[in-house]
């Protein structure tokens, strides 16, 4: 199907070549140039391939529109060929640097820490998005630098004050010191730059839920953020308990559930499977908890804390 939407984007520039075509060549190409750099889903990929195999593109030109190619495959979760094509346009131009940057994010989610941390090296100075200092915050702070990972995150900040993703690893860096504070302000401002980001509206989640306060925005934050990743364990677990303690049992199930479907030897949505189950009239919820207790002795512990009776 995209090979014919490919063909046929290519049939539209060759027309605008031909005498009574109705547009200039250069028309036809500065539309699908547009698309490519603009569009999203399947019409800006084809857009982008229909601009890479003209003959007359300049490798220079071929790079960028395999960046926003590379681009629009990660957008749609396909990082094998969002890699390919950042791979293409670095040979092309070794100086891009939304190809490193994208590079350096796909190895990096996929854990190959050490394969990532010079492609951000190699433009973070270079990188006003302070994507690249954010990149190397991360790799420090799974390392469990956490001194490092917050220099880099100021650079960041210092380079965009409004980098979602930057203030919400801050914020569980501070939470992980103790600085409770300074961690919900960060929660806060990751969320009012991106709204829809899972990781900060989990993280303002489970803050609020732990100092008993708030529990309205936690309920708001865990819902939002199961919505915009439902595979957000921490952001189900807090809306589980949540929904605990409203007495809620049937959707706590729910919500533990989809938990142990992404990490199914988590002890809290073990234990909380297991309560919301003994919740409903199903007795057999107890062996939940039984094995909960079996991989953190402390779990029962840790649910009174959070205003769960486990009886």
């Amino acid at each position: 199907m995209r090979q014919k939407a490919v063909l046929a984007l290519l049939g539209l520039v060759l027309a605008a070549c031909e005498p009574g075509g109705g547009l200039g060549a250069g028309d036809a190409n500065a539309d699908l140039a547009e698309a490519c750099s603009r569009a999203s889903g399947a019409q800006r990929i084809d857009a982008c391939t229909a601009m890479i195999d003209l003959p007359e593109t300049s490798a220079f030109n071929r790079a960028g529109y395999l960046v926003f190619r590379g681009e629009e495959h990660r957008a749609m979760d396909d990082p094998t060929a969002a890699l390919r094509d950042f791979d293409a346009a670095i040979r092309l131009d070794e100086t891009h640097i939304r190809a490193y940057l994208g590079r350096g994010e796909i190895l990096l989610e996929s854990g190959q820490l050490d394969a990532a941390r010079p492609m951000f090296e190699r433009i973070v100075q270079q990188d006003q998005s302070g994507r690249a200092a954010l990149g190397l915050a991360r790799i420090e702070w799974s390392h469990g630098e956490g001194a490092a990972a917050l220099t880099h995150l100021q650079a960041a900040l210092e380079r965009d004050a409004g980098l979602a993703e930057a203030h919400a690893l801050r914020a569980r860096i501070r939470k992980s010191g103790g600085d409770l504070e300074g961690a919900r302000a960060d929660f806060s401002a990751a969320i009012a730059a991106n709204g829809a980001l899972a990781a900060a509206r989990a993280g303002r989640c489970r803050l609020n839920l732990e100092a008993n306060q708030n529990l309205d925005q936690a309920r708001d934050d865990g819902e939002a953020a199961v919505l915009a990743d439902a595979r957000n364990v921490e952001a189900q677990i807090c809306l589980g308990v949540l929904r605990l303690r409203a007495r809620e049992p049937e959707a706590a199930l729910s919500a533990f559930a989809a938990a142990l479907a992404v990490e199914p030897g988590n002890p809290e949505a073990l234990f909380g499977h297991g309560v919301a189950r003994m919740r409903t009239g199903d007795r057999a919820g107890a062996r939940d908890m039984n094995r909960a207790r079996d991989f953190s002795s402390h779990v029962g512990q840790r649910f009174e804390q959070l205003g769960v009776g486990t009886w």
